[in-house]
């Protein structure tokens, strides 16, 4: 749906071309895994994200993780900060990997994944990306916030006491009106993989180049 919507027909093929590389092997390895199997590997990427909290709160250098399939799960508040989306949304799976990216950053992404995926080989890459937030995601932040403006306070009888602090926080976040500043870096992704050799989860560093 969000590539119908935000991503070019030739971008759409090239995407495609990628995924069609390795569907057949991800297929074969899938079906012969079973419901108890799928179940290790969830509690291994739970493990994982544990594993990164410490990382990420330690970490300098904006930096995220999220699902093969590219929803974020985890991110630290410099990433956050670079993508201008506030930190409470980089959970669960909110926000993917690819509405924070330009669309030709995006084929490149799924294309330097596709090279490695399935490739035991090798697991880090290091390229360049354009980060820019897509409009789908600014809406869903300024709609939130301006609902947290509004909401009354409880801690008064009248409805009429302080905003909520988290609206103050987020007040500040841009119009969806407004298009999203581009941000060029330096990206480099490295995949962790189960023990069936499926990538898991993907955790990607992002270093800005200063203009």
């Amino acid at each position: 749906r969000f590539m119908e919507t935000n991503i070019s027909r030739s971008s759409i093929i090239r995407i495609f071309e990628v995924l069609n590389t390795f569907r057949p092997t991800f297929r074969s390895i899938a079906q012969a895994l079973t419901d108890i199997d799928l179940l290790l590997v969830e509690e291994g990427f739970e493990r994982l994200l544990l594993d990164y909290d410490n990382v990420f709160n330690s970490f300098g250098v904006p930096a995220c993780l999220w699902r093969r399939t590219g929803e974020i799960y985890k991110a630290n508040r410099e990433f956050a900060d670079l993508v201008g989306v506030p930190l409470s949304y980089f959970h669960e799976g909110r926000v993917c990997i690819y509405e924070l990216m330009s669309e030709t950053s995006t084929v490149n992404y799924w294309e330097k994944y596709g090279e490695i995926a399935f490739d035991a080989t090798q697991k880090a890459v290091l390229t360049t990306c354009v980060l820019q937030t897509a409009a789908s995601i600014r809406s869903m932040v300024h709609t939130n916030s301006a609902a947290k403006r509004i909401a009354p306070s409880s801690g008064s009888g009248s409805g009429f006491g302080r905003r909520p602090a988290a609206a103050a926080a987020h007040s500040d976040q841009p119009s969806p009106s407004q298009p999203s500043n581009p941000v060029r870096c330096c990206f480099s992704f490295t995949l962790r993989r189960d023990k069936y050799k499926i990538p898991l989860a993907i955790a990607g560093n992002f270093m800005p180049i200063q203009q």
